[in-house]
């Protein structure tokens, strides 16, 4: 079962109060929420759960009955200067405030008891809690570069531990977002898109406003129904259709599009690659953040400094075009990058290896001081 609400002109409350009522929620004594809190500081509307609709939620939860709400998250995949470990990730969302609940905790994924699964002979090591609470999954309407979009299922990569999820961008990224669909089930799934983000997702898109919450018990349904309305095909989205085969859930019906159709608002689609500068492009090609914000950080600090960015400018005038190529499957869009790419990360070695012209720095992340030095 599925339904999309349009809140406009609603108040949350209201709304929250009409789902568990349209779904026949009874409120559960425990619950844990898992929210989508992938942005760095400063964050960018669509970019992660708004504080918002998960304190209403938390509101209407404790005000019916419920004992305790558990909402968790783990630290983003960053090393060095850039780490964003789940205080500052707590801080920069402002969901502290949601401790003025006398029975919400912020709880923190790296810390908790886990138990192992095997799909296909890989491991997932999923957090206990989700055997012993109410399970409410509470995701994002977003593009993704890598993944297509950023919507239920891909929301439950953040259960994994650092070193799992890292592990999964390294191999099959889409087939381990469906294989913890089907050790992870949430009971019921939310997706917030009132403010969503096109393009170039799910950190450098641009907010979209629809004004729309969908809610369901199958994120696959739920999922490929998002996908539709705002104009894109769910059988391209690999995870999705990889994890209706796995038999997490089933597509959303013609039927049902066309109830929503009215809804529709179609969102630009992520690109291959970031532009800067006019000509230097980025292929993240499914790397971890690790790489991606190592780098982000290291064009920071390029920017900051007059002289460095002088020389980084120089260089752009002098080759005329830079591609810096990441993630395992650089050799993609092989044919498009320039003789002469800065390949970054050990995921991409393997690029590195047929194409001796280009500069290749190993790493998992290389350092920032490298990365800078290599661009300049």
């Amino acid at each position: 079962m599925l339904k999309v609400y349009s809140v406009k002109n609603c108040s949350l409350k209201s709304v929250i109060k009409q789902i568990f009522s349209d779904f026949n929620l009874s409120i559960p004594v425990k619950v844990f929420i898992k929210p989508n809190l992938g942005g760095r500081y400063p964050i960018s509307q669509g970019e992660n759960t708004r504080l918002d609709i998960i304190d209403s939620l938390c509101t209407f939860l404790a005000e019916n009955g419920c004992q305790e709400i558990l909402v968790g998250h783990s630290s983003l995949l960053s090393f060095g200067h850039c780490r964003y470990d789940f205080d500052t990730l707590i801080k920069g969302s402002k969901f502290y405030r949601l401790r003025k609940n006398r029975i919400v905790k912020l709880i923190n994924l790296d810390t908790v008891e886990r138990v192992k699964f095997q799909v296909d002979n890989n491991d997932f090591n999923i957090p206990q809690i989700l055997q012993t609470h109410f399970y409410i999954n509470l995701a994002n309407l977003k593009t993704h570069m890598e993944t297509g979009v950023s919507l239920t299922l891909k929301n439950q990569v953040g259960l994994l531990p650092a070193n799992e999820r890292m592990r999964k961008h390294q191999k099959d990224l889409d087939g381990s977002i469906a294989s913890i669909g089907v050790v992870a089930r949430p009971n019921f799934n939310i997706i917030d898109g009132r403010i969503g983000m096109e393009g170039n997702g799910p950190h450098h898109g641009a907010p979209k406003k629809t004004n729309l919450i969908f809610c369901g018990d199958d994120m696959v349904e739920l999922d490929s129904l998002a996908c539709r309305l705002i104009g894109i095909d769910p059988l391209q989205v690999r995870h999705i259709t990889i994890a209706q085969d796995k038999g997490v859930g089933r597509l959303a019906s013609d039927q049902q599009f066309f109830e929503y159709q009215r809804y529709f608002i179609s969102f630009r689609k992520p690109d291959e690659c970031y532009q800067k500068y006019k000509v230097v492009k980025v292929w993240p090609n499914k790397a971890c953040s690790g790489c991606i914000f190592t780098l982000s950080e290291a064009h920071r600090k390029i920017r900051k400094n007059p002289f460095i960015l002088l020389r980084f400018l120089l260089r752009l005038i002098r080759l005329g075009r830079l591609d810096v190529v990441l993630g395992k499957e650089s050799q993609r869009y092989r044919q498009k990058y320039s003789s002469q790419a800065i390949i970054i990360g050990n995921c991409a070695k393997d690029l590195a290896e047929v194409n001796p012209g280009c500069t290749f720095l190993p790493g998992c992340p290389p350092g920032e001081e490298d990365i800078i030095k290599l661009l300049t």
